[in-house]
């Protein structure tokens, strides 16, 4: 008679993180896989990588993008990374963005592990809480994109960051006030939404974990420091420019939607036929209001009140706790409250039909990922796209400007208008990447008017709003199936047709 091995504690928490990173991994790196060029944005990143190359690694004053000037304030860690690493391997900056914000989302599940295990004290809680952060449908998306190279980056140093603080706070050991200082750093040179929410969190776990003399001059040590590292890049941004563009940007936060409507709606978004994610959320919400987790409760809240536009994303984090223990601790124990079984977790990674539960639970949001990614495909430029721009940039003259048309109505999500400029090397009038920089109060004023554009159906509609926004240009570009109403308007004017392609044609302006 043989005896059954019993796998450990400690084996079941590496077998769970191990699915976390290779199934993870899968769904972050098959969308790029599949569509062949960078997901979605990161058009106007590609040119700051190239303006880092022309300037031998300068800070340069603007970009080249768009021909607009537009001030490069952006925290420039991500271009910097993706310039040496383009240099150092020989590879194309288009594989940088294309391969590197997956890569840097699929190693972020380390760094959410360990952050879940040091709030939750437990690392089988936290390797739970990490397979669903790795597997939840959707909560990707923005960090594999093109655009993804500085969000991805932001996340991960954000959550570093405040694993180190929560260290320092607990611990009391000096030590961990200089990688504290480093990862802050870092998270503020990433991504300038990241570095908001990385303070705010910080300021909140104090309130929460800290509350000691000790731990505040801890914690103006590591502020003083994040700010000296990152002196460099902000001292020159304001040195070429003032603050202007830092406080342009401040204006297109997404702020006036009702906190309470964004939160609840984060709540309960559903990636496939059955809401489990949701119902584990409202699970683990009251199990945390239940069992006093009020730092997670508060967390998934104050990043809408720090800086809404990338609220959802940080709320994700403390709500995948939630969810961990929803799963871990609160169904347990309510089961074993009508049927006489154990629920501590220690020795539930024992109990088959718990794994059971928990195999088909990720296997389900395994699927559903991979068809959150199958739908990615859809917003990636395809190879006409990349033929038209290239052709663009070869046969029209350098200052041109051009009006491109693609019907989007949405222009932050339409990879065409941004990755035009990038690839074209010419202007356009309808891109709205790099505003936020100019703009300030007068940026959603534009986005609307971008909109309205991009709703016309006749060609005596795009002049009619060149000439109210008295703005010019010397070719029209549009993008549309062959029977829209606004080629056949093309027709028999004054403009002349000088490119065609399946879905894309060209036309030059007639000479005002």
């Amino acid at each position: 008679m043989t005896n059954k091995k019993v796998i450990s504690h400690a084996e079941w928490i590496q077998l769970l993180l191990g699915v976390a990173v290779i199934f993870g991994g899968i769904v972050r790196f098959f969308p790029g896989l599949m569509a062949g060029f960078p997901l979605n944005d990161g058009g106007m990143f590609l040119s700051m990588i190239l303006d880092l190359k022309a300037s031998a690694y300068v800070l340069p004053r603007f970009t080249s993008y768009n021909q607009l000037d537009i001030p490069f304030a952006y925290p420039p860690f991500g271009f910097y990374l993706a310039r040496l690493l383009s240099d150092l391997l020989n590879v194309q900056e288009l594989d940088i963005l294309r391969w590197l914000p997956s890569f840097v989302h699929s190693i972020s599940v380390f760094a959410f592990y360990r952050l879940a295990s040091e709030i939750l004290r437990s690392k089988g809680r936290g390797a739970l809480a990490s397979a669903f952060y790795a597997l939840t449908p959707g909560a990707f998306g923005w960090f594999i994109m093109g655009g993804g190279l500085t969000r991805s980056l932001g996340s991960f140093f954000l959550l570093l960051s405040v694993y180190f603080v929560l260290r320092l706070f607990q611990e009391g050991a000096g030590k961990f006030i200089g990688l504290a200082v480093l990862f802050g750093g870092l998270t503020v040179l990433s991504h300038p939404e990241a570095g908001v929410h990385a303070a705010a969190t910080c300021i909140l776990a104090w309130l929460f974990l800290g509350r000691t003399v000790k731990s505040f001059w801890h914690a103006c040590l590591v502020g003083a420091g994040v700010l000296l590292v990152t002196s460099p890049w902000w001292l020159t941004v304001i040195s070429n420019h003032g603050l202007t563009p830092f406080l342009s940007a401040l204006h297109t936060g997404s702020y006036g939607a009702p906190i309470w409507v964004v939160y609840w709606a984060g709540i309960f978004s559903v990636e496939g036929f059955f809401p489990l994610l949701a119902v584990l959320r409202v699970i683990g919400l009251g199990w945390g209001i239940w069992k006093k987790q009020y730092f997670l409760i508060a967390w998934s809240v104050l990043p809408f009140l720090a800086e809404p536009r990338s609220a959802p994303s940080v709320a994700f984090y403390p709500l995948t706790m939630l969810v961990a223990l929803a799963f871990a601790d609160a169904i347990p124990y309510f089961i074993s409250k009508l049927r006489a079984v154990k629920s501590d977790l220690e020795e539930l990674h024992q109990n088959n039909r718990f794994n059971a539960v928990l195999f088909l639970a990720l296997t389900y949001l395994f699927v559903y990922s991979g068809l959150y990614g199958f739908r990615l495909l859809g917003n990636s430029l395809k190879p006409n796209d990349v033929e038209s721009m290239i052709w663009v940039k070869e046969s029209t003259p350098p200052g041109a400007t051009f009006l491109v048309y693609t019907g989007v109505e949405s222009p932050e999500i339409d990879p065409f208008v941004e990755w035009f400029p990038a690839l074209s090397e010419r202007g356009n009038i309808s891109t709205i990447q790099g505003y936020e920089w100019l703009l300030a109060g007068d940026f959603y004023e534009f986005y609307g008017s971008l909109t309205d554009l991009q709703q016309c159906k006749a060609l005596d509609c795009i002049e009619n709003w060149s000439d109210r926004e008295a703005v010019n240009y010397q070719y029209i570009l549009i993008k549309s199936d062959a029977d829209h109403p606004i080629l056949k308007s093309m027709q028999g004017g004054n403009y002349a047709q000088v490119y065609s392609v399946d879905g894309i044609v060209i036309y030059e302006a007639p000479s005002p």
